[in-house]
């Protein structure tokens, strides 16, 4: 049976709570699941299941396998999800939580995604009365070249992530020692889930970049703080503003509807 954690709220759906008790409950199977199985599943009688899965064959949202043998799930959430700009979320989802962390730490920090073999800087907010490092909305950087483009290369398939790596040409500049240092910090940064390191753009500059969003879809992308590290308190700066980046990134995430 499949255990899931729900929240209580004030206000009780039960057929709107089948259906996505249904709906999460397919997204993770890999292959078509029957009536029984996801009754079985879900706890549920399989008579109390026959409507709401005709329901959501009707409206699309799922779809007999191809020997006609149990239900998969369709892409009309993924098409649902798409119709808003995805910057525009974003954007929205970052906005404040991004404010709050700028005054928290007294630094700048930004919302970078991909473009080809380019990192895009898509947002930036600045704390108040304070003289920090500033990136600039719109800055394009080699994806090679930056923590925040390790971190998005690291959250790719690696057969992905390498032919990236291949199609930049920065990249292919670099020697073979330096291209497997690269190599070791996006590993480093899969491994970790965040990637903090000395820049290799800007002298005695540190970059933390921790990933927001929903892997291989238009709404990955990377917070990111860039500060000036030189003196004695570096260590613990790095591990307070990775600290402070980390709980901004839940919160982005929670605006997004993402749960880890």
């Amino acid at each position: 049976m499949m255990k899931t954690t729900k929240k209580k709220t004030s206000y009780q759906a039960p057929a709107l709570e089948k259906g996505l008790d249904i709906l999460e409950y397919l997204s993770a199977q890999p292959k078509p699941r029957t009536q029984l199985e996801i009754a079985q599943a879900l706890g549920r009688n399989p008579s109390e299941l026959y409507r709401m899965l005709a329901c959501l064959e009707e409206r699309g949202y799922i779809a007999k396998g191809e020997s006609g043998n149990g239900y998969r799930m369709t892409l009309r959430l993924f098409d649902l999800g798409h119709r808003q700009h995805t910057a525009t979320t974003l954007r929205k989802a970052a906005h404040i939580a991004m404010e709050g962390l700028a005054e928290e730490i007294g630094q700048a920090c930004h919302l970078t995604f991909q473009h080809g073999t380019s990192l895009i800087v898509m947002m930036e907010r600045m704390p108040a009365r304070k003289v920090c490092l500033s990136i600039g909305e719109g800055s394009v950087f080699p994806i090679s070249q930056t923590a925040s483009g390790k971190v998005l290369l690291s959250r790719l398939p690696e057969e992905i992530a390498f032919q990236t790596l291949e199609d930049d040409p920065e990249y292919a500049r670099l020697s073979k020692a330096a291209g497997k240092r690269i190599c070791d910090d996006i590993s480093e940064a899969r491994k970790n889930g965040f990637l903090a390191q000395e820049s290799q753009l800007t002298e005695g500059t540190t970059d933390i970049a921790v990933p927001i969003g929903i892997d291989g879809s238009g709404t990955s992308a990377v917070l990111a703080i860039s500060y000036l590290s030189i003196g004695p308190q570096a260590d613990r700066l790095r591990q307070t503003y990775l600290k402070a980046a980390l709980l901004c990134a839940e919160e982005i995430n929670r605006n997004l509807g993402v749960i880890r």
